[in-house]
């Protein structure tokens, strides 16, 4: 019976640390995915999946992990591709030693305009796998397009935190609330959009201070209605600007790629599968794999309780 239930709970952490979008070290396995918590720097396992893509050492770009073997990210973080690239993962202290990754290939999309940005989207193929942990989490991929059914939105990164090229990259991760705004009041804000329906709009929510610390190439997560989940809706392309625009941020639209995704990471021979997908046209997966893993745990846990009523009979 003790083997039976000791199982029940490796099957059941195992799961944990391999989904998607979830963060067990942060909040409560039942909670609603909403705890983020307010202030200026992020806290242990609050983004399991934000990584530091860095040459000899120093953080260029931030990125996701989206699966063991990828990172994704923008693709003008690589204007001249240094050959010492790595990808640092599990922490939110770059001064401290973390788990670094050597790549493999770095994939950019073929049609990116550094010029409009259009298409600013790259893949990180890495040498090897990412072991999974409380603080080494992928992000679930978005499995639809509109911006009304996202909520509570974030981003974060170790960026400057000033406009002033001089002032050096924070080395503690740094977050702020977003919302995601319509296409219209986009067009209003940010009319350098218009040709490319492929880009979001995302607006500081108030109270929050300016967004000038995010990583180009780091991700737009928002919870997904009361769930415990998390999705990367956006890569930020453009946020650099902290005076002229200090409230807003540009972000590829990640739902508009999957089949880029989907396409480039099968012909590298390591397919990505999306997770939380339902392949159904109009139906998508509300009772999570997570939710079933409370199931399963509750069954380990019935079953163990009818064996010790029976061995008392």
């Amino acid at each position: 019976m003790h083997l039976l239930t000791l199982f029940c709970l490796m099957s059941l952490i195992s799961s944990i640390h391999a989904e998607c979008g979830l963060r067990p070290s942060y909040e409560s396995f039942l909670g609603t995915g909403k705890r983020i918590t307010a202030g200026r720097y992020a806290k242990a396992g609050e983004f399991p999946w934000h990584v530091s893509i860095q040459s000899n050492r120093n953080h260029i770009c931030g990125g996701t992990i989206i699966s063991a073997l990828w990172i994704l990210t923008a693709a003008h973080c690589f204007e001249e591709v240094p050959p010492d690239l790595t990808v640092v993962v599990g922490g939110t202290d770059l001064s401290l030693p973390l788990e670094e990754y050597e790549l493999d290939s770095l994939i950019l999309h073929e049609n990116f305009d550094r010029m409009s940005m259009q298409n600013d989207i790259a893949l990180i193929l890495l040498s090897s796998p990412i072991n999974f942990s409380n603080e080494k989490i992928p992000i679930c991929l978005p499995f639809i397009h509109d911006v009304d059914t996202w909520q509570n939105c974030w981003v974060a990164g170790w960026g400057t935190t000033r406009a002033d090229a001089a002032v050096p990259a924070s080395h503690v991760l740094q977050k702020a609330q977003m919302k995601l705004i319509g296409r219209d009041r986009c067009l209003e804000q940010m009319p350098q959009v218009e040709e490319d329906e492929n880009m979001l709009c995302a607006e500081l929510e108030r109270g929050q201070k300016g967004p000038c610390q995010v990583d180009s190439g780091g991700p737009l997560v928002c919870s997904y209605w009361n769930t415990m989940r998390w999705f990367q809706v956006g890569i930020v392309i453009w946020g650099q600007d902290c005076i002229e625009k200090p409230n807003h941020e540009i972000v590829i639209s990640v739902y508009n790629y999957r089949d880029w995704i989907e396409n480039e990471t099968a012909v590298r021979g390591k397919p990505f599968f999306f997770e939380g997908v339902d392949n159904s046209p109009k139906a998508y997966l509300l009772f999570s794999r997570a939710e079933t893993q409370l199931v399963f745990f509750e069954y380990c846990l019935i079953l163990f309780i009818s064996l010790i009523a029976i061995r008392l009979l």
